[in-house]
């Protein structure tokens, strides 16, 4: 065996140990935030060195090209996995906080330098302590995805959507003024009190749930930075919670 093969037969060796490894991350549940951001960058890592020594290899003699095309495939659908695990809410499947958080850094700066408007939706479920409560943390699990996916049906492809945090959800609207963000809102809450939730208790017994939203947008009061938005966002979420809740109320 040459030292070529023997080269190979390492990175080889090294690229099964990563991939098993990656697929056992893609595969954890209950992973924090901070747990997976240390398991992503110790595995893009790995992949850097993995793929830094197999160009070496290229570069020392005439190797087996398939096999290092498949290596290097193999690590980069992997790392795609790993991707889009770290920017997925792992219990709703919808976008999680740090990407839409994110996202709506960015579209804050492209409406400021394009004057346009630019509306975000923060929903909240009423009473959801109740639920767990009532039926078990499981039953709430459930609540929150179909509430989740309810949502993401209903809006629109050029909406953007994340779970921002317990009940809490965050819809952005781009090129979007207030008033019309208000109509998606009265839509979603509307639909959500229309579904039919089974609780899993012996009885069989099925229970429904309603919304508050609020509404704001960077052209009332022009909120400077993201955070300005986000809590007015807030302020008006709270509003239709002291109303009573089952609502939505634009900040004005």
């Amino acid at each position: 065996m040459n030292d070529i093969d023997k080269m190979m037969r390492r990175v080889f060796k090294k690229e099964r140990a990563i991939v098993e490894k990656s697929k056992t991350v893609v595969e954890r549940k209950g992973l924090t935030y901070e747990e997976l951001q240390q398991e992503y960058i110790q595995l893009l890592n790995a992949y850097q060195s993995l793929l830094n020594e197999s160009s070496k290899i290229t570069k020392i003699g005439d190797i087996n090209q398939k096999k290092l095309f498949d290596a290097n495939s193999k690590i980069e659908s992997q790392k795609e996995k790993l991707y889009t695990l770290s920017v997925t809410d792992y219990l709703t499947g919808s976008h999680n906080r740090r990407y839409i958080l994110e996202t709506l850094g960015l579209e804050f700066m492209k409406s400021e330098r394009y004057s346009l408007s630019l509306s975000c939706i923060l929903i909240d479920i009423d009473n959801f302590k109740r639920i767990n409560d009532n039926y078990g943390h499981q039953v709430g699990d459930y609540a929150l995805r179909k509430v989740s996916d309810t949502i993401q049906q209903t809006i629109r492809e050029v909406d953007l959507f994340g779970r921002y945090g317990g009940e809490e959800f965050l819809i952005i609207l781009p090129n979007t003024k207030v008033y019309d963000a208000a109509i998606v809102a009265e839509k979603v809450r509307k639909i959500v009190a229309e579904l039919k939730l089974e609780s899993g208790n012996m009885e069989n017994e099925s229970f429904m749930l309603t919304l508050s939203l609020g509404v704001a947008d960077t052209q009332t009061r022009t909120p400077k930075t993201v955070e300005e938005l986000l809590y007015n966002t807030d302020k008006a979420l709270y509003q239709a919670k002291d109303n009573n809740k089952n609502q939505y109320v634009v900040y004005a």
